[in-house]
């Protein structure tokens, strides 16, 4: 069987020229791979034997849903399986190498209708170019893919690793960093992002909100500190995850307010009692990822801040996140717990002084 299946993929390779390229503009937008920091782990650094791994992919159309790593003799190589049957061949280089060469790597067919390639693999948590002949298209696409050394079990790999969540922390303050200096936060705000007027006084309150969207993993804290400033609106957000670094309301991009311990936010609160659309932008995948949330803040249920609410508060945060694990509950009963001590920080875009 396995015989034929191959000879099945030669005969339709003899029939297809591989000499074209896909043009930047067909290309989906490449996510990147891997965290900044991160060393080569060679294969003289792994002990010999067959070890599934985890593999990240530049884009959502080559996603790789199992690997195997095989180690022998300091040289590695794996078997990918892809999620879909949309390869013919791949090429370990880039799409313009793969067009000028002729030794490819062809798929063989499980019993499933899968598609699985066994690749040469020079190192783990390295990006590796990896081109894709679409057999839809009959054009070679550049994707690059990474295989994760934390993924192995931990006496496989011969040399200590780095810690992987710090990585991801040193990132995400120098893009945090980086976005404060690259001049992204003008001082005019966007159509659509200011503040609400409201009826309330100015001072400082508890709000009840409705927060909806991404995989439902990260939450936010319910309620939070509502500040109205000379009859404008503005609302602490925090979620329950330390891996966000930005957030845009319409076309206004804010950055923390905190350090790195939480993501704390304040934005503008547009609309009462209607969703409004916030974007997070999470390195929780290692690569920064914008998601869609819908946030609906209630105007009833506003109660100006005193110390004596602010601990009642706080204990009603804390009953709301039972089970939302350790650092979740702390987000939410250090976010309330500053009460109506909202971070003076002035925002660079919109010229709002909280």
């Amino acid at each position: 069987m396995i015989r034929m299946r191959v000879l099945l993929w030669v005969l339709l390779v003899s029939a297809v020229s591989y000499g074209q390229t896909a043009s930047d503009d067909e290309q989906v937008k490449a996510d990147r791979v891997g965290v900044e920091g991160m060393s080569p782990i060679y294969g003289t650094d792994v002990e010999d034997g067959v070890y599934q791994v985890s593999v990240e992919s530049s884009s959502s159309m080559f996603r790789v849903e199992e690997a195997y790593l095989t180690v022998e003799d300091h040289v590695m190589t794996a078997d990918l399986t892809l999620s879909g049957t949309g390869y013919l061949a791949l090429f370990m280089g880039t799409k313009e190498a793969a067009a000028e060469e002729s030794d490819y790597i062809g798929y063989e067919e499980g019993e499933d209708g899968r598609y699985t390639y066994t690749v040469p693999v020079e190192a783990l948590d390295q990006p590796m170019a990896c081109a894709a002949f679409s057999k839809k298209k009959e054009k070679w696409y550049d994707r690059q893919i990474l295989f994760r050394a934390e993924s192995l079990p931990r006496e496989a790999v011969l040399v200590p690793l780095p810690d992987y969540e710090q990585l991801k922390r040193d990132e995400r303050e120098k893009r945090i960093s980086a976005m404060a200096q690259s001049g992204e936060e003008e001082e005019t705000a966007g159509e659509g992002d200011q503040p609400a007027d409201t009826a309330l006084l100015d001072g400082e309150y508890s709000i009840e909100l409705d927060f909806f969207g991404g995989t439902g993993r990260t939450k936010v804290v319910s309620p939070t500190v509502l500040t109205v400033k000379e009859g404008k609106s503005w609302a602490r957000l925090v979620f329950t995850s330390p891996n966000y670094d930005y957030v845009r309301v319409g076309e206004e991009t804010y950055l923390p307010v905190q350090g790195e311990d939480f993501s704390v936010f304040e934005i503008p609160v547009v609309v009462f009692d209607r969703p409004m659309i916030v974007i997070g932008d999470t390195i929780a995948m290692s690569t920064p990822h914008e998601v869609e949330y819908q946030l609906t803040f209630h105007l009833d249920s506003a109660a100006a801040i005193s110390e004596d609410s602010t601990a009642e508060i706080t204990r009603e945060s804390n009953t709301d996140f039972v089970g939302w694990g350790p650092w979740a509950r702390g987000a939410a009963v250090a976010a309330m717990a500053v009460g109506g001590h909202l971070l003076r920080r002035k925002k660079k875009r919109g010229g709002a002084d909280l």
